[in-house]
Order: structure tokens, then sequence, then C-alpha cells
């Protein structure tokens, strides 16, 4: 069920520009034409900048993004990026920045929970992208930053289908964990190595003499050349300690510029060599991920942050611009890093203050996700539970489950057990996950804790769970309970909207016809008074089909059509709750005897149901769209959506009139002639299993179970469900050991 409306962009939207510009250029350094040249030209679907800390990835990138800003899109990465709705969504707003109006139609893709990325957002954004004439670029910077198995399966997809529009371009310090040895041997893939990102003698004595000016003999230069292997960031560092130095060839003799203690060493020369008050500056703000002006005063407690910042970048202390007006800056990481080090070795017991000042300042200037991890980091706890609470649900509303979970396990346990409030969001979560068992487990933790505040929350969280878990009777008795308490609250509310709707749709499928009509059209007229646009699509979908079974087909098409024509919110009509709508359209167009219209409108009810619909809501879909399968005459595919709508319904304890449904299609099945099954030759089952797919099937003769073997592969669970389900069909086989059979009887086990 939906949760009540979010916001219209991310949270921290304040910053979401920075991570879309590319670092500003500075025309002072050393030109890297020979490299720049080879990524204009790049034809491999996937070019990888990779080496290590401090080698130049990022400003040989930004060079030649200063070449062709048209053509190239920017994203700069970091670990908060590891949510794949957040991510994606990034990656197609930068796109945009280069092809305006490009992704249109899956933004709101990814704003709306259970949205399958592989599914339903790459291949629309792939094909969008396949419209595109001319070349286009997309760089992710700091691709190092993700460590999330999903996002790197989704990110091999999205590579190895990429059109001749687009190419992509990673910068990474360690080798992303895509099929680099696949796209290598097709040739698709580019590299740019350490080897060739190191600085030459020529550069070397260029960058030196020209760029930092520090007038050295061409003995001085070969030395330095050779102690930092071309290392741009040894040199830097080098050459910053030499500043100022009477004997230069005697501190070039005493260190190696590879040794990452030396490197330690030379950045604390550095620091150490700058004014008190730049020292201090450099140390304080090192807690900060981005720094501007404001959020520096607030950080340090002294005003003046923005002059000082300005005055950094010219000293060429590694100081990244982020935007083109200059407001925004990162210290580059290698330097960051060092910086947070001898702050946390010269004045540890300061680094918790410095957090909790830029928790405050991030707080109350609109940033809750950065404002978050300061308030962790400062050890404000509370601070921390009290903006997740206040921030959880719009997050979640955008799909960002992983966000979510990232900030409750960022908590102490003890913390999100004893507030009701955190475990509602746990159990949220989890629900939206498909895990039952852990919803159970958060309704009882939160129970024990809870006030009668909270008693609304946790009544809609129990008739939610009981109906996905398919317990009518059960789901029926909370949502009596959960109306009663909800009309005593203001009206309109989103609790009496919620509740009416899961009284409606708990009649509905006992089939208490007329109740479920006036709890729905309650519901309906709650959902237009809250505001509640997926509440209002998800009630008027079961009203138009209640009409298409009464045979009152011209109001449910029309029921139908004003139900999806009438949303103000493009996003409503990806959400799974739309699924009821074109369930009704199916419906209409069967019983009227339009076959291939019926069964367009099921395939996209079905497809809207396996983003987040209960089990009840997804058999249904699969048996109206399996009956429609066996009336054209393809009784195979028929017999396999009735398999999965089994397995669906297995465990559930109320049923109602879809178990029902299950039987007679059942029966139905039974009856139609079962033609003779004629195996289809090896390669052409080969060719129509996907790679993937088989790959899971010769797993499946294993003992691994089905977690183990998406653990095994670096996959989700849900994705190898998915490959299973396709598995099935294609081999025409009822479940994992009669697949296993089948695949050893074509040789392909």
């Amino acid at each position: 069920m939906p949760k009540g409306a979010g916001s219209g962009a991310p949270p921290g939207a304040v910053l979401l520009t920075t991570k879309l510009h590319a670092p500003g250029r500075r025309l002072e350094l050393v030109e890297r034409r020979r490299l720049v040249e080879q990524l204009i030209a790049a034809e491999p679907r996937l070019t990888v900048v990779g080496a290590g800390a401090g080698w130049g990835k990022t400003t040989l990138l930004a060079e030649w993004r200063s070449r062709e800003p048209r053509r190239i899109a920017w994203l700069s990465l970091e670990p908060s990026d590891n949510d794949p709705g957040r991510f994606w969504t990034y990656v197609a707003t930068a796109l945009q920045s280069v092809v305006p109006g490009l992704g249109a139609g899956v933004l709101p893709l990814l704003r709306t929970p259970g949205t399958s990325v592989l599914d339903s957002v790459l291949p629309l954004l792939l094909e969008e992208l396949a419209a595109l004439s001319g070349r286009y670029f997309l760089v992710l910077d700091d691709y190092h930053a993700i460590t999330n198995r999903e996002l790197h399966e989704q990110t091999a997809y999205f590579v190895e289908r990429l059109p001749p529009a687009l190419r992509l371009v990673i910068a990474s310090r360690a080798d992303p964990p895509l099929p680099l040895g696949r796209l290598r041997a097709r040739g698709d893939l580019g590299e740019v190595r350490a080897d060739a990102l190191r600085f030459s003698a020529a550069e070397t004595a260029t960058f030196l003499n020209n760029v930092l000016q520090l007038d050295l003999t061409e003995s001085d230069i070969a030395r330095l050349h050779e102690r930092t292997e071309g290392w741009a960031a040894g040199l830097y560092l080098a050459g910053l300690s030499l500043q100022g130095r009477a004997n230069r060839a005697q501190f070039i003799d005493a260190f190696a510029g590879d040794d990452r203690h030396v490197v330690d060493y030379l950045g604390a020369e550095v620091v150490d060599g700058q004014r008190s008050e730049v020292r201090e500056f450099l140390l304080q703000t090192s807690i900060l991920d981005r720094l501007s002006g404001p959020l520096c005063d607030a950080v340090t407690g002294r005003a003046g942050s923005a002059a000082m910042l300005e005055a950094i970048e010219r000293s060429n202390l590694f100081l990244v611009p982020l935007d083109a007006r200059r407001e925004w800056y990162r210290y580059h990481q290698l330097f960051g890093e060092l910086l947070a080090n001898e702050l946390r070795r010269t004045d540890a017991a300061r680094v918790p203050v410095l957090h909790h000042r830029a928790f405050e300042w991030l707080r109350d200037h609109g940033s809750p996700e950065e404002a978050i991890h300061h308030a962790v980091a400062a050890g404000e706890i509370e601070d921390a539970a009290e903006l997740i609470v206040d921030h959880w649900n719009g997050v979640f509303n955008h799909g960002r489950l992983a966000t979510v979970t990232a900030w409750l396990d960022a908590l102490p346990p003890a913390t999100v057990e004893g507030d009701p409030r955190l475990c509602v969001a746990r159990a949220w979560v989890a629900m939206d996950y498909g895990r039952l068992d852990e919803v159970a487990r958060c309704i009882t933790g939160a129970e024990r804790s809870s006030t009668e505040r909270d008693a609304m929350q946790l009544a809609i969280l129990r008739v939610v769970h009981r109906y996905k878990a398919g317990d009518l009777e059960a789901a029926a008795a909370a949502a009596r309970r959960a109306v009663a308490l909800a009309e005593a609250e203001p009206k309109p509310s989103f609790a009496l909207t919620v509740a009416l709707c899961e009284l409606g749709v708990t009649r509905f499928w006992q089939g208490r016809t007329s109740d479920a009509t006036a709890a729905l059209k309650a519901a309906i007229a709650a959902a237009e008074a809250a505001g509640n646009e997926l509440a209002r699509l998800y009630a008027a979908g079961y009203v138009a089909l209640e009409d298409a079974e009464n045979g009152d087909l011209d109001l449910a098409e029309a029921g139908a059509a004003a139900a999806l024509d009438g949303s103000p919110d493009e996003a409503a009509a990806e959400h799974f709750v739309a699924m009821m709508v074109h369930l009704a359209l199916g419906r209409a167009r069967e019983l009227r005897g339009d076959l291939p219209a019926a069964e367009t409108a099921l395939r996209r009810s079905l497809e809207l149901a396996r983003r987040g619909a209960g089990k009840l809501e997804l058999t249904y879909a699969l048996l109206a769209l399996a009956r429609i399968r066996r009336l054209r005459g393809d009784a195979p595919a028929a017999r396999a959506l009735v398999r999965d709508a089994t397995r669906e319904l297995e465990g559930c304890a109320d049923t109602g009139i879809v178990g029902r449904r299950l039987e007679e299609s059942r029966r139905e099945l039974r009856l139609a002639p079962r033609e003779r099954v004629v195996l289809p030759r090896t390669a052409d089952v080969a060719e129509e299993l996907t790679e993937r797919e088989l790959t899971v099937l010769r797993l499946l003769p294993t003992p691994l179970t089905q977690r183990e073997i998406s653990a095994a592969l670096y996959i989700s669970l849900n994705t190898v469900k998915t490959h299973a389900r396709g598995i099935y069909r294609k081999l025409d086989a009822s479940d994992r050991q009669e697949a296993v059979a089948r695949g050893r009887e074509l040789g392909l086990i």
C-alpha cells in the first residue's frame, strides 16, 4: 500500500547539482593531450580509467570534458550512491545535462517503490538512448565507492546493451566487478591504467617548474621523477614541500614517493608548513565531504570561510571546485584522507564536536541525509534517530529502500528496537523487500515499546502485513480496528484513507461485494480529500474491476480511464497500485471478446503487480492472463502462469475467491486437451535461455538454496527467483526438479 506522498526531489537536493559537475580545470595544469585524444576517439562500450589514489584520473577526465562539455555527462559517486534508486536517478539526471528530456520516462519509474531496475528502468533508458543520433559519453567518477552487488549487476547489464549513441567511462581505484574479460575479448573495453597516467620526464619538468614554479635543476627533476615514478600526487606533495626550502637536493634524496608512509609524512609536511589559521581550517573541515563558506563557518566557529576556500584553491592545496560559481568544493580524496588522519592523531577529542556542528547546520539547511551521517559520527544517536523518523517515509516513497536500511543499520540495534517508530520504518522496508517474517518480528518489537500515539501506525502496518501475506480474515479484522481508530482522528487523514482501502480490498476478495464497494468509494473520497493520489488510484481500480465482474463493461472502462487520466502524478501510473486499473480494463475487454486488447492490458497489470502487490492481487493477475492465453490456444503458457499462481498462494491462510479461482483454472487446464510435448532442439532452447538463466540452470542440480545461488553469483535473491521462473517457463517445467530433468534431457546440464 502507498505510505503517503513523498517530496518531489531527493532529500539534500541543494547538493545534487554538485555531483553532476566535473571538477574545474585549472589552466596552468599539465595538459595530457595524448590521453585526451585517446578518450575522444574511444569506440568501446566501456573505458576504464583505473589507478590508485592520486594518479590524476579525475583531472584527466575533467580536461577531456572541458574540450567537449556538450557531449560528456558527468557523475561523481560516493558511498551514499549505493542505493540503486539514488544511483540511477543521478545517472538519468546527468544524461539530461547533455540530452535535455532524456530519461523523462525513467525518473517516474525510479520514484516508484517496487520497480525493478533490471526489468523496467534500464530497458526503458536503453530504448531512449537507442533513439539518439550522434555520440555521447557518461563519466562515472570514483566508481570504487560503489560496493552494492545488485548495482554492479545492473551496471553490467547496462554496459553490455549500450547502443552506439552512448559510451560509458568509469574512473576507479580498483577494477570494477563488471564482466571486463568478456568485454575485452569482444573489443568492447578500453583501458587507461597507471602506466599511461604516469607523468613523463618532460611532463614532470613542466609541472614542477612551470606550474609550481620551483625552478629546479634538470638533475633534481630527474631524481624526483625517478622517486615518484611519475605519480602525480607524489610530485604534487613533494613540490609543495619544496617551496621555501633552501636545500632542495638534500630533501629530494630523503624520500621515495611511492611509499605511503612517506606520503603521509609529506602530507603532514605540507599541512604543517601552512599558516596556523590555514592549518587549523584544513584540519577542522576535513570531516566534510563537501565544503561551502557558510557550512565551514558553522564547523570552524569563525567567519570568512568563503574567502579562505578561495585562497586555499589559489595555493594549489588539493581543493576541487564542484560548481561553476565556486560555492561548493571538496578536498582531493588523498589529501582529505591525510587531513582526517592528522586531525584524529592530533585532536581526536574535537572530532565529535566538529561533526555535531556540521549536523546542526545541515539539518537546518535542508540536507537531512548528510545531517544523519554527521549526527551518528558525533554520537548524537537520539538526534540521528529523530531525523530518520522525520525523513524515512519520503525517501522510502522514492523507492530508496537501501538508503533507509543504511540509516537504520547505522544506529545501535537497541535504539531501533526500543523506538516503535523506527521499528515501523524497518517493517515497511522489509515489507517491500517481501520479507514478511521480518515484518512480523518488527511489529512485535514495536508493540513492546509502543504508546497510544503509535497505535494508528501499528494498526495500518498489521492490516497491510496480514493482507500481503494472504490471510484475509486476519486482515479484515485488523482493517475494521484500523478504521475505528482512524475515524477518531481529524479528517481528512492518511490513516483513514489506507484503513478504508484495506477494508474494501479484503471485503472484495472475500466476495462481499456490496460491503467492498461502500468501503472503496469511501476510501476514494478520503483519498481525494487527503491528496493521496496512490490510494485514490488503487481504490478506483478495484471499483472498476467490480463493475467489470458484474458485467457493467461501459462503466468499468469509463471508471478505469478516468482513474488513469485524472492522475496529476506521472509516477502514480508506474506504481504497483495502478495494476488494478489495468486488471479492470483487461477483464472488461475479455468480456467484450477482444482477447488481444485484453492480453495487452493484463500483461501490463502483471508487470505492475510484480513491483509490490499482495499475494492475492498478483495471483489474480496471473490467473486472468492465464485464462486469456488458454482462450487464445496457448495452453503451455497458460499452465506456466497457473503454476506461478499456485506457488504464490502456497502457505496463505485465507485466500477467499482467489483460491477458488485458482482451482477453477486448474480444472479448466486439466479439461483442455494437453498436446503431446515435443522437446525443442537443444540449440533452440540454449538460444532462448539467457546467459544468466543458463548459469542458474546449471546450479539447480546442486544442494544450493536460491539464496546461496544468489550469493555465489553476486546477484540478488529476487533476481535468482526471476531467472528461475524464466527457466521453468521456457522448459515447460513445474518445479526445480522437473527443470533439472529437462535440462539434462536437452544436454544443457
